[in-house]
């Protein structure tokens, strides 16, 4: 199946792993591989529509224009966590639209994911900076009991049922087949050169270049000292002014962080930690056997052994 807008002018290979699983992290290591041609933008959410909107996809020539600047690389990178959650519907538009791309799914551990969550959603002011993460997991767990869509009113509660990993990454599994390969966070970052070269030999391209790379820290969620000047931050992020400039951007963030971070203060408590550890179990060994059945090994510890009551990192 070739894409409905000539040969070679949509990607090939799609990331999809949900928010805060090392997605931007990813999509920064592969787009220095001289066999890969990123998008313009990261998140380009050409398909969220599906379930983030209504239904309806843009142009498909507008999709196609932010790879407008690649050349005669093996691949053309999109990374939108959105889809991950969207299932069949998002599946068999990607297959009509793109063709068969490759697939990579980044996953976390879900309770540090959900914690992670928490703090960007408060840092960005989208749940109120009052709200405690006893009540956050409250408003989850009521958007969970009632098994609500994903709409854009709940999206921000939605966290407890897209922790549901593996009814959410086995239609892309049985879609894509070989053509779909899991990728976990916590391999990311503690070996991020190993983690891309395995990425890389998989896709069939030169690994050896990947130790040339910068492997930094991605889209970090900090606390801020001002909430002034954060918005302003944001307010300028949202605006596209600097659109994906990493050479401008690297160097603002670095001086944003150092001027505007503060010491986070909140820690997630511990029989929080260990009641969430119970309600992610079921879904949790789900998976691993899922995986394993599909010839997954070296599974990341929250999928091979009981939970650790240790300290949640932020």
């Amino acid at each position: 199946m070739t894409s409905v807008a000539g040969s070679g002018d949509l990607p090939n290979l799609i990331m999809v792993g949900p928010g805060k699983s090392g997605t931007t992290s990813l999509f920064w290591y592969l787009s220095q591989h001289p066999d890969v041609c990123a998008a313009d933008v990261k998140e380009l959410k050409y398909f969220a529509p599906i379930t983030h909107g209504d239904g309806r996809l843009g142009p498909v020539e507008d999709y196609a224009s932010h790879f407008g600047r690649c050349g005669d690389q093996r691949y053309r990178l999109e990374a939108s966590p959105q889809y991950f959650h969207g299932g069949e519907a998002i599946i068999d538009a990607i297959r009509r639209i793109v063709g068969e791309p490759k697939i990579v799914v980044t996953l976390r551990e879900p309770v540090d994911r959900l914690w992670s969550i928490y703090r960007s959603l408060k840092v960005r002011t989208t749940i109120p900076a009052s709200m405690t993460i006893e009540d956050y997991v409250a408003r989850c767990e009521e958007v969970r009991a009632k098994a609500e869509p994903l709409t854009l009113d709940n999206r921000a509660f939605w966290t407890l049922s897209g922790e549901r990993y593996a009814a959410h990454l086995r239609p892309w599994l049985d879609a894509f087949g070989d053509d779909a390969r899991v990728v976990f966070f916590e391999d990311m970052v503690r070996e991020p050169a190993s983690a891309t070269r395995a990425i890389a030999g998989w896709l069939g391209i030169d690994e050896a270049c990947v130790d040339a790379f910068s492997f930094t820290v991605e889209n970090r969620t900090v606390a801020n000292r001002s909430g002034a000047l954060h918005r302003l931050a944001l307010a300028a992020n949202r605006s596209g002014l600097l659109g994906e400039r990493r050479r401008v951007k690297g160097p603002l963030r670095k001086l944003y962080y150092g001027v505007n971070s503060a010491p986070q203060a909140e820690r997630l408590p511990q029989d929080v930690r260990l009641r969430l550890h119970a309600v992610f179990a079921p879904d949790n060994a789900e998976l691993a056997d899922e995986l394993r059945q599909r010839g997954y090994a070296g599974l990341p510890a929250w999928l091979e052994e009981p939970p650790s009551p240790g300290p949640t990192t932020p």
